[in-house]
């Protein structure tokens, strides 16, 4: 059975960095940069593919980082994986100060995606009403498609962008609790209001933007300072 390339790379284990030396480009010498590309798309992101891109240099490296990341949904899955599975963690240890705790790995995982999305430009296009309405619900699996489709996770990983997109073309409803995210495994934050999963976030842009949208009910924040009293 065929299946596409995305399917067939390994999963994430760590970000894909752009940080490479100096080191003469492998084109100089004779090396394929496709032939390269092909090897990396194979790899997984660890140690491996940070030694090969450091070996061709700053500019086949930038060519390596993008031919991996193009179409590559494990890249994006994989990193919501692992932020469940600290989300599920702290929930069961019913600890806040814990949670607090894990927010660089949500930071971590927002740059992860964040890089993905410069090579694969056309994200919004995987964002529908069909799909918005599949992942409405609490995240059981953590599919590519689940973060461009729910503002509550795209808040929650900390994605203005995503977010801005499902306000100012979808017309996503923020004074409606309809939307759950990762937080809404604790059983006092299903179906919450957006504005307190962005509170829980602390993310101060999205924040800014949530508070300067024209329709955002502001009598919600009353209702979340009670909820937390």
């Amino acid at each position: 059975e065929d299946r596409s390339r995305s399917q067939r790379r390994p999963r994430l284990e760590a970000s894909v960095s752009d940080e490479v030396s100096d080191t003469p480009s492998h084109a100089a010498v004779g090396v394929d940069v496709d032939l390269i590309c092909n090897i990396a798309s194979c790899m997984k992101p660890g140690c491996d593919l940070m030694n090969l891109c450091i070996s061709v240099g700053p500019v086949d490296a930038a060519k390596v980082r993008t031919g991996y990341l193009r179409d590559n949904d494990q890249y994006v899955t994989a990193s919501l994986q692992k932020l469940r599975d600290i989300r599920h963690l702290s929930v069961r240890q019913r600890d806040v100060s814990r949670r607090i705790l894990h927010l660089p790995l949500f930071d971590k995982c927002r740059d992860n995606i964040a890089a993905w999305m410069q090579v694969n430009s056309d994200w919004r296009d995987r964002c529908t009403d069909e799909n918005m309405e599949r992942y409405k619900g609490i995240p059981l699996r953590t599919e590519a498609n689940l973060v461009f489709n729910n503002p509550a996770v795209a808040i929650e990983v900390g994605l203005l962008e995503v977010f801005r997109f499902h306000v100012e073309e979808k017309g996503v409803d923020m004074n409606r609790r309809f939307w759950n995210g990762f937080n809404s495994d604790d059983r006092d934050m299903r179906n919450d209001l957006l504005i307190r999963l962005a509170l829980f976030r602390g993310d101060i842009d999205i924040l800014d933007f949530l508070l300067s949208v024209d329709g955002f009910d502001f009598t919600s924040m009353n209702e979340v300072e009670n909820d937390e009293q």
